[in-house]
């Protein structure tokens, strides 16, 4: 049987109550007052119960599920007809991290809401699996003051093809951490936010010393990366890049990306203020074995067990080689989205605007969040709550927003990353030299980005 609408219901009521008024009406009959009223049966209301909803949350398994748990409280109290079905996806990687999360969605896992980072929108959009959140951003009563707070740049960096596809939560880049007590002990004074190359270089080596006088380096100026996110501020801070900006032209033929590349190397094989094998970095941080190194607003939470105080260290900008100050770096940002295979959209974007809410990104200032990088609410990450958590130049990281390039991310980003990784570690094992790893990475990932674009044309 079909159940009548309220409105079809009214439509027939009314026209049923015009079709009586048009009718002759006939003399009432006489009749006898009854000598009571007739006993009338109440009629007891029938109790609205909310339709259960179960919502399939992924997450990143790098940290125990109860802090990801910490985020949903509130919104669960006031939506006591939602649960969360919490799904743990291993991340050792976000290309395989995403590639697990539509391994997922294709097994057919009920999936309504995921967490994810920048570099997974583009694959994640080309195979359809993302909601574009644009329509709901317009309508959306209280997304402006959300946008309003958030670096635009955080909020691009989520898009693909001009579609909104993940609302920013938390980002992180590279600067420069070093310690008050290494500079102390050397007789330097905190770096100036203009320093050259040669200012850290000339750094790194009064820091990098023989403490133990066995006529072996044991305490090092500087912990040398070569990873794109790692090295990422040595292209940038000479005026470059790994890649063009929509990532279709690798840079690596570009001398001066070769010279950042050889600068990093030579700071551990030629400068040796950098040490070359396992050198853990926070723990050699802490122990007053390392000087300087490259960290981001997450590096923060790392810190506080190994009982490093925010006053023992201080963060700067990357050296520059230009002739300018450099406040750019190299920056990454996650967020969350809906799926398309979302059975219950309408209470996923409540949600996501609950997870984006200040309540819950204040937990990525307390310390009790699932990581611990920067809130993407400006009003938190320039506040005093993250300062009290943080170095004194705290001030540095949302600034530096304003210059820096995005993480390679295209669709294929996770081949391009591999071609860069497998050559420059040859290098770094001293198998090739720089200049030959820099001239394979060119040509093979111009190769791959010709067979992604082929793939994609057909």
């Amino acid at each position: 049987m079909n159940r009548l609408s309220r409105r079809r219901f009214l439509e027939l009521f009314g026209s049923a109550v015009l079709l009586a008024a048009c009718q002759p009406t006939p003399a009432p009959a006489a009749t006898k007052a009854p000598d009571t009223a007739p006993e009338v049966e109440p009629v007891e209301e029938a109790e609205v119960v909310p339709v259960k909803v179960t919502l399939g949350f992924v997450y990143g398994a790098f940290t125990p599920q109860e802090k990801w748990e910490g985020y949903f409280g509130s919104f669960l109290a006031d939506h006591p007809n939602v649960e969360i079905k919490y799904i743990p996806v291993p991340l050792e990687g976000w290309g395989a991290y995403t590639e697990k999360i539509l391994t997922l969605l294709v097994g057919g896992e009920q999936v309504d809401v995921i967490w994810n980072a920048i570099e997974a929108v583009p694959l994640m959009a080309e195979k359809g699996v993302l909601v574009d959140l644009g329509p709901w951003m317009e309508v959306a009563p209280n997304v402006q003051e959300f946008v309003d707070d958030v670096h635009p740049k955080l909020l691009q960096g989520l898009t693909w093809k001009d579609k909104q596809y993940l609302l920013p939560f938390a980002w992180n880049n590279v600067l420069m951490f070093y310690s008050r007590q290494a500079l102390e002990d050397a007789g330097l004074p905190e770096p100036a936010p203009d320093w050259t190359w040669d200012d850290f270089l000339l750094y790194a080596k009064e820091m990098t010393v023989d403490k133990s006088g066995d006529g072996e380096i044991d305490s090092f100026g500087f912990q040398s990366s070569r990873s794109t996110w790692g090295a990422g501020p040595w292209t940038i801070s000479n005026g470059t890049f790994w890649m063009n900006e929509d990532f279709t032209e690798p840079w690596y033929d570009d001398p001066k990306t070769v010279q950042a590349i050889q600068f990093a190397y030579d700071l551990i094989w030629k400068d040796e203020v950098a040490p070359s094998g396992d050198f853990p970095t926070i723990e050699n941080f802490a122990a007053g074995n390392l000087a300087m190194f490259g960290g981001a607003p997450a590096t923060r939470e790392g810190l506080v067990p190994a009982d490093v105080s925010t006053d023992d260290y201080n963060i700067n900008f990357w050296p520059s080689n230009t002739g300018q100050a450099v406040k750019g770096s190299i920056w990454g940002t996650d967020g969350y989205g809906i799926t398309t295979g979302s059975k219950n959209p309408e209470m996923a974007w409540e949600l996501l605007m609950h997870l984006v809410s200040k309540e819950v990104m204040l937990n990525l200032v307390t310390g009790t969040a699932a990581s611990g990088s920067a809130p993407a609410r400006r009003s938190l990450a320039t506040g005093p709550e993250f300062a009290a958590h943080s170095p004194a130049n705290y001030l540095y990281w949302y600034e530096s927003l304003d210059h820096g390039r995005t993480v390679i991310n295209p669709p294929n980003f996770a081949a391009l990353g591999e071609i860069h990784n497998r050559y420059l570690s040859l290098a770094w094992a001293r198998e090739m030299t720089v200049e030959e790893a820099a001239a394979n990475i060119q040509q093979d990932m111009e190769a791959e980005i010709a067979r992604y674009l082929e793939e994609e044309a057909s």
